[in-house]
């Protein structure tokens, strides 16, 4: 810990340690509401179900690595529409929204380096390294398990900032009925329907949405457009049937289809007029089977994504271009969870994948990569009783045809000295893949006088990563808690002149292993519920980086941010007010203002969103509700390209 102290911002936030912050419920320790038949505060029950953290099914309560949950109940009070709406408003984390969609920032890192899962399974469609948050709605996610820090160990590339697990909607009942229709302006509209039975062995769900919105500009000064307008239409089926009383057979598909457009201006002054067409198609297969105390699960999954780009110079066709860009990924492997000897729960596991990518912008049109795995781990609990102490070393190997063998081990340990407290550590190795685009590219922009390269030479980026966090519940209405964490990176993947643009050509970029790179911060929240149907959610993020080769910070990093919601729930009226904020603190951003080939620093402003939302129940089954985003107008067009003040309306049913 000393070495940690003499970066950053350790020096004047070490003592903060003792101050522990957790999500916090008004819940009794058997995980049930309190007496006065208020909903749980917390967004999850100490009793539920969750895979991400461990990569096998474990109560809340007994997780050995930390995870968060967004429970339904909580994604339905916060109104949210999409996902990255959703992990907006979560304390220590940052979305970060681009021209690339809108990706979360995990321990200070970019979105890249966040694997993104579907109920366990890989997702394709990243562009410009961001997997766009935005396109993926809501209402069909039963819950978002989130786990901060290296998890290379279990699920190899991308994970060394973290995992978010989107877990889908399961048909609980006989016959289960819904629909949701809101309105706002811009234009904006969110409507759909969902349906499921559940008859004998067999269970099935049925949904479908639709979405739109106009585009918004920030500087009306120019005709460019900061916002894209966009039309977007959702299918999705889940279907499990039931085997026997533990073993289980699921599948899931779900297609997406999102056309967006908008108007970009070059330096040069020439105007575009630019439409992407998005279609993604995933499908999902997982059996599960469980001989005593023996759990076998296997699955294989199937994503098409596919953008098609095109771009309109107005005036002239000397820089139009059309684009067909095809991702698909194949993958599959299977699982065996032992409990040995009642104190070791081993988990042994395959996995591989297939990646094709067919490109224009790829300097052979196509580039393929396949991928193979094994992973184990043991959660040993060496003491079962409080105080409780549980050890779990684990380690993952992949073989990439790409770039050879990548060994990731990762230990956990966590300790609860007795009920009310629990102390986690973790250290572990990380890595991530070098991507289509950085090995293959080649891209001009003729306008602007650069070409950029790929590079086939590149080795994946390396991280070392430790993470410390404490859970404290001193009183049942009060849960605080605390985490700090530092992320070592090398042979970071950026791009290097390669070429000076002699004789009039243009200047050559090329996606080398150049730099090196740590972030550390520290986490805090706290979650209570001062009177009945009252509750209070608080956090803080400090955050330091430092990019090495370049001597300066990693920019677009806010190193403060601060959040706060306010709930109060009425039962028996059925009434529900929201209020929550966030203040974000300035953020670095590096260009070359004065063309003579060093970067200039340029500091964002902070700014401050504030959103509200007021739900009221007419009888049992109909509720309307009111929602405004951004009230207080936060945006800039080059540092902040979010979306202006919105006001929605609409209603939703369910039987």
């Amino acid at each position: 810990m000393s070495r940690w102290l003499r970066h950053g911002p350790w020096p004047h936030f070490a003592l903060a340690l003792v101050v522990i912050g957790r999500v916090a419920s008004a819940q009794s320790p058997d995980g049930t509401a309190g007496r006065d038949g208020d909903p749980p505060v917390a967004a999850h029950r100490v009793d539920e179900v969750v895979v991400t953290g461990s990569r096998t099914e474990r109560p809340l309560a007994e997780a050995p690595v930390a995870t968060e949950v967004i429970s339904r109940e909580q994604i339905e009070r916060t109104g949210a529409e999409t996902v990255a709406d959703l992990l907006e408003e979560q304390h220590g984390l940052y979305v970060q929204r681009t021209y690339s969609g809108s990706g979360v920032q995990l321990q200070g890192l970019s979105p890249d380096y966040t694997l993104l899962l579907i109920d366990g399974q890989r997702i394709t469609g990243r562009i410009g390294g961001v997997n766009d948050l935005g396109r993926m709605p809501l209402h069909d996610v039963e819950r978002v398990e989130l786990v901060r820090g290296a998890g290379s160990a279990l699920y190899g590339s991308d994970a060394i900032g973290g995992v978010v697990n989107i877990i889908t909607r399961r048909t609980r009942r006989p016959l289960e009925l819904g629909a949701r229709a809101a309105y706002g302006n811009l234009e904006l509209v969110d409507a759909g329907a969902f349906g499921g039975i559940r008859r004998g062995p067999v269970s099935s769900r049925m949904s479908a949405g639709y979405r739109r919105g106009d585009g918004f500009d920030l500087e009306p000064q120019d005709v460019a457009t900061n916002g894209n307008a966009f039309d977007q239409v959702e299918l999705g089926n889940q279907t499990e049937y039931a085997l026997s009383q533990s073993d289980t057979l699921t599948l899931s598909a779900d297609y997406l289809f999102r056309d967006q457009s908008g108007i970009d201006v070059a330096g040069s002054g020439a105007i575009f007029d630019r439409q992407n067409r998005t279609e993604q198609l995933g499908l999902r297969l997982s059996p599960e089977l469980r001989l005593g105390t023996t759990r076998l699960r296997t699955w294989a999954g199937y994503s098409l994504f596919r953008d098609q780009f095109q771009q309109d110079q107005r005036g002239s066709n000397a820089l139009d271009q059309t684009q067909d860009t095809r991702e698909q990924l194949l993958q599959g492997g299977g699982q065996v969870d032992l409990l040995l000897g009642g104190s070791h729960l081993v988990s042994v596991g395959l996995e591989g994948l297939y990646e094709h990518l067919r490109s224009e912008r790829l300097n052979r049109g196509t580039g393929e990569r396949t991928r193979g795995a094994l992973f184990v781990q043991d959660e040993w609990a060496i003491i079962q009783e409080v105080p409780r102490l549980v050890l779990v070393p684990g380690a993952r190997i992949d073989v990439d045809s790409q770039f050879g063998v990548a060994p990731t081990p990762r230990i956990a340990l966590r300790f609860d000295p007795n009920e009310d407290l629990v102390i986690r550590a973790a250290y572990g190795l990380g890595f991530r893949a070098p991507d289509f685009r950085e090995l293959y590219l080649l891209f001009q922009n003729p306008s602007a006088g650069y070409q950029v390269d790929g590079n086939t030479d590149l080795d994946p980026e390396r991280s070392r990563s430790a993470t410390v966090s404490f859970e404290y519940r001193p009183i049942a209405c009060l849960w605080l808690s605390a985490s700090a964490y530092r992320n070592d990176l090398s042979d970071m993947i950026l791009t290097d002149q390669v070429g000076d643009g002699g004789a009039g050509g243009p200047t050559r970029y090329q996606y080398v292993n150049v730099s090196s790179a740590h972030t550390q911060g520290i986490d805090l929240g706290a979650r209570m519920k001062p009177v009945r149907g009252v509750s209070v959610e608080l956090g803080y993020s400090l955050l330091g980086t430092h990019d090495d080769g370049n001597d300066r910070p990693l920019p677009g990093r806010p190193t403060h941010r601060g959040t706060t919601t306010l709930r109060y729930r009425f039962e028996l009226m059925r009434f529900e007010a929201m209020v929550r904020a966030a203040v974000v603190g300035q953020r670095p951003f590096f260009r070359d203002e004065d063309r003579d080939g060093d970067d200039e620093r340029t500091n964002a402003d902070p700014y401050a969103t504030l959103d509200a939302r007021v739900e009221q129940g007419i009888g049992e089954h109909v509720a309307v509700f009111v929602l405004g985003e951004n009230l207080l107008d936060a945006g800039h067009p080059e540092f902040l390209a979010i979306q202006p003040r919105t006001v929605m309306g609409g209603m939703e049913a369910h039987y």
